[in-house]
């Protein structure tokens, strides 16, 4: 069921990736979880109780949705002693209270970014995903004592609530190609159901929270919608920069400290001859969704493109655009930053 399970998984990531573009930007990214471990056999039932495991790990992505990762699994668990007197003399078994197992695990992880959410706030993406690892588990102490062969699958999700620095939440499945010892317990003295006796391999589930760093840069939230542009080939001879005007918060009206930057702005397309374009680039900050800062760049730049053509600007002649929150100049997370960020760039090409 489980493998049944992984294998649909596996297809759905797979065809989600084939329709996403490729990454342009490939990178590491490490990170660690912790939670509980849980024996899910009856065999390995019969010796430990549930525990906790820590995850180190570190991988690389070759695309956003393709990576290679490593990781360390420390796994400790209390032993179950209960009615079964083990004593060294009666069988061969460490009498540790811990059973502890090590696992160093390579394999492939398949992932589906998410940028650009703003509900909740705090949230600036997300990323799920699925890994399946292969590699040599080391028993410590207590009911597993061997090197063994083995593997980890499962998946999980990352919340990013900063552009490097994730969130996470994962769930696995984990087996290691070793019996717990000892494989036969002392029948007079031990309390066990029918099938927790036997060579059969140590199989355990872990769930829990983790952090990771990501090292790559984000990709944009999204990517602002440029509108047709007026001759898109056509080559730009020159390029005249204006000064930008700035808004209030939440705003669309021309401030009156920014009615002097149009007029000046006014008086040099005046003394324009020949072709040219008046640009106009609306800008927002970063607070509020990306669909309200698209339109809230597009009416900005909408409202200087209405001043300019009431003070005799030929309408043929303007192009105005927004690019909502995607073209910050200064630090959204400063009120300086963000108020330079609420603008309308005028440039004539």
């Amino acid at each position: 069921m489980v493998r049944n399970a992984l294998r649909l998984m596996s297809s759905a990531f797979i065809a989600a990736m084939l329709a996403s573009p490729a990454a342009a930007d490939p990178g590491w990214f490490l990170g660690s979880d912790f939670g509980a471990s849980e024996p899910v056999n009856g065999n390995y039932r019969a010796h430990v109780h549930t525990g906790a495991t820590a995850n180190p790990y570190l991988g690389y992505m070759f695309h956003d949705n393709i990576g290679l990762q490593a990781q360390t699994q420390f796994t400790f668990q209390p032993s179950d002693d209960d009615n079964r007197g083990f004593q060294a003399h009666d069988i061969d078994q460490d009498e540790s209270h811990v059973s502890s197992v090590f696992g160093l695990l390579v394999g492939p992880r398949l992932a589906i970014p998410v940028w650009g959410l703003r509900s909740p706030k705090f949230i600036r993406g997300m990323e799920v995903y699925v890994t399946g690892q292969g590699g040599l588990y080391q028993g410590m102490s207590g009911r597993l004592d061997k090197t063994s062969g083995g593997y980890s699958v499962g998946g999980g999700i990352d919340l990013y609530f900063a552009d490097n620095w994730a969130f996470s939440l994962f769930g696995r499945w984990n087996e290691a190609d070793q019996s717990p010892r000892p494989v036969k317990f002392p029948t007079d003295r031990v309390v066990q159901s029918p099938g927790e006796e036997g060579p059969h391999n140590a199989e355990w589930a872990t769930v829990g929270i983790g952090i990771k760093y990501d090292f790559r840069t984000p990709p944009e939230a999204a990517a602002a919608a440029c509108p047709e542009c007026v001759c898109p080939k056509c080559p730009l001879t020159r390029k005249i920069l204006l000064r930008s005007v700035n808004f209030d918060f939440d705003k669309v009206d021309i401030r009156p400290d920014a009615e002097p930057i149009l007029d000046e702005a006014i008086r040099v397309i005046g003394e324009q001859d020949g072709e040219f374009a008046v640009v106009l680039e609306g800008h927002t900050d970063s607070v509020g969704s990306l669909s309200y800062n698209q339109a809230l760049s597009e009416q900005r730049a909408d409202n200087v493109r209405r001043y300019l053509v009431d003070h005799g600007v030929p309408e043929a002649k303007i192009r105005s655009v927004g690019y909502g929150e995607s073209q910050p100049i200064g630090d959204n997370s400063t009120p300086e930053g963000r108020a330079r960020n609420r603008r309308v760039e005028q440039h004539l090409e």
